[in-house]
């Protein structure tokens, strides 16, 4: 990896490294389970959360209930990873308490979410390499996972998506890429090892799991061992946590939901899980609130860029990469919340992402492809550097609703906000925007040629840099015109914008404001809020910004 791929890497891990989007007065149920859980298991030695469940107010929703007990209702994985940063902001923060919060969160989130997404486009970037990919197509696709696909925001939460979507991609490439005899045995233990700690971490990893082990071991069976084995200790480790928490080897702890809405609908089918439905698979695309497609039209060009892949990759490579990817997208075709809530795009379909993109490393690039990236780069930077817990039914939310409160100077928490308000709205967009710069500003692959082809080149990148640029303000323009003129957004989701930015922006009034203007009184609403302001994380930064 050359400067200019560490640069642009080193810049979203300096984005990832100043971002703190622990708003004041929200948890993150998915990010704070893992937070109890660690918190329980270092201060109390139990995974029981029941100690620290006070903290998080009678209403919060990821917990599981077991005979009288409390635990995360979240695989043990994400958490276990996340550890060591729980233990390092320990000493300086405190122990549990509304103050310690936002710095463990934010430390533990860089172990279980941000170092992997790094890792990730590490190995994206040098598989492309040891196949042959030239290094500007290997950049591309290292640039595009990170800050063109909902991987950015993931990366910057404590979800377990980044982590599964490094593990599931790290295995393929363990098992099937090019190797020498004398080293295939522990590449495949170490597959066999990323694929079990995927599953340790999400259990619906295990659908990807299964296909990348049988692309393995049905044209190899020999191999079918050493994948085992090097899965069997995380295997062993959740039997015996299920064990421990609930009773049974193979009760898991989404099957005791405390929240009744979540139990009424893991009860269905499987685990929640049906045969695919059309429509679900149809929206997990192009929903235009929450569609993959919508937040990273650029994979619109995928089946192009795999059928250049024909050439490179074995038969079973190129199978384990279209299937694996297929397998989430069909079980989460199948399950009625499909959107995952509160998200960045379809948050179910991260671990999909790398195998998604890999292929483009074998394409030819063009001016399309350029403008596609542009939009997804407007599109997933801008929704996440707002208020990356989108609520469902926003269509185009970078212009229906972070735009509402770029429009008030209000951005995602940041350590920015300790020197002024001003840095902390405009240096997370500069990174990005200087991130840009480096990946379209190729540098020449040959020193020596003609000048006819160096002109012609010159011109190529700079088409290319217009391109990109116009597709982004095209995203921007669109987004805000279809918000404003197609896709008005319901008087309730305009009152759930309000809510975010008067309780989590504190930005007091703004409810107020928005239930004049719809002129229906909002009894209920109101009390929320009154219980939520007390709820922690506490009042950062934006109370002292507005004094």
């Amino acid at each position: 990896m050359r400067t200019r791929e560490r640069t642009v890497l080193g810049l979203y891990v300096l984005l990832a490294l100043l971002a703190v989007p622990v708003f004041p007065h929200f948890l993150s149920p998915n990010e704070f389970s893992r937070w109890a859980f660690a918190a329980s298991l270092v201060e109390n030695g139990t995974p029981e959360i029941s100690r620290v469940l006070p903290l998080l107010g009678p209403s919060f929703e990821d917990a599981s209930v077991k005979d009288g007990r409390v635990y995360s209702n979240k695989a043990p994985g994400a958490a276990l990873v996340s550890l060591p940063g729980y233990l390092l902001a320990r000493p300086f923060a405190g122990p549990p308490s509304a103050a310690s919060m936002r710095p463990v969160l934010w430390a533990m989130r860089l172990f279980g979410a941000t170092l992997p997404a790094a890792l990730l486009a590490l190995v994206l970037f040098r598989s492309a390499v040891l196949l042959g990919a030239p290094p500007a197509r290997a950049r591309f696709a290292m640039f595009a996972l990170v800050f063109a696909t909902p991987l950015f925001a993931y990366g910057l939460l404590l979800f377990s998506h980044a982590l599964v979507a490094a593990c599931l991609f790290g295995a393929w490439a363990a098992l099937f890429l090019p190797r020498d005899p004398p080293r295939a045995f522990r590449r495949d233990i170490a597959g066999g090892a990323l694929i079990g700690l995927a599953v340790f971490s999400e259990y619906p990893a295990a659908m990807p799991a299964a296909v990348l082990f049988l692309c393995a071991a049905i044209p190899a069976p020999r191999r079918a061992l050493a994948v085992t084995a090097g899965g069997a200790p995380f295997a062993i480790a959740l039997l015996g946590y299920n064990s421990i928490c609930f009773g049974g080897m193979f009760e898991l702890s989404s099957a005791h939901e405390r929240q009744a809405s979540f139990h009424a609908l893991l009860s269905t089918g499987l685990f929640g899980f049906s045969l695919p439905s059309p429509e679900f698979l149809l929206r997990l695309l192009a929903d235009p609130s929450k569609g993959l497609l919508v937040f990273s039209p650029f994979l619109l060009l995928w089946p192009g860029a795999f059928r250049a892949s024909r050439d490179v990759l074995p038969r079973d490579a190129r199978l384990a990469l279209v299937l694996a990817p297929l397998s989430l997208l069909l079980l989460f075709a199948g399950f009625p919340s499909w959107h995952g809530g509160f998200t960045v795009g379809p948050r179910y379909l991260v671990a999909a992402l790398p195998f998604l993109v890999f292929p483009f490393v074998f394409g030819k690039g063009g001016i399309l492809e350029s403008a596609l990236v542009g939009a997804s780069t407007l599109a997933v930077c801008a929704t996440t550097l707002a208020f990356p817990f989108v609520p469902p039914g926003f269509a185009m939310p970078w212009g229906s609703f972070a735009g509402f409160f770029f429009e008030r100077g209000l951005t995602s928490p940041n350590l920015l906000h300790l020197v002024s308000p001003m840095a902390a709205r405009f240096v997370l967009p500069t990174i990005v925007c200087v991130a840009v710069i480096l990946f379209l500003d190729e540098r020449r692959e040959e020193k020596i040629f003609l000048e006819g082809k160096r002109e012609e080149k010159s011109d190529g990148r700079w088409r290319s840099a217009l391109a990109f640029f116009c597709g982004a303000a095209a995203c921007a323009v669109l987004g805000f015109f279809l918000s404003k003129q197609v896709f008005l957004p319901s008087s309730s989701l305009l009152l759930q914008r309000a809510y975010v930015a008067d309780v989590y922006f504190e930005r007091q009034g703004t409810l107020e404001e928005e239930i004049a203007r719809t002129g229906v009184p909002q009894p209920r609403l109101l009390a929320r809020r009154e219980r939520e302001v007390t709820l922690p994380p506490t009042s950062w930064p934006f109370a002292e910004a507005s004094r």
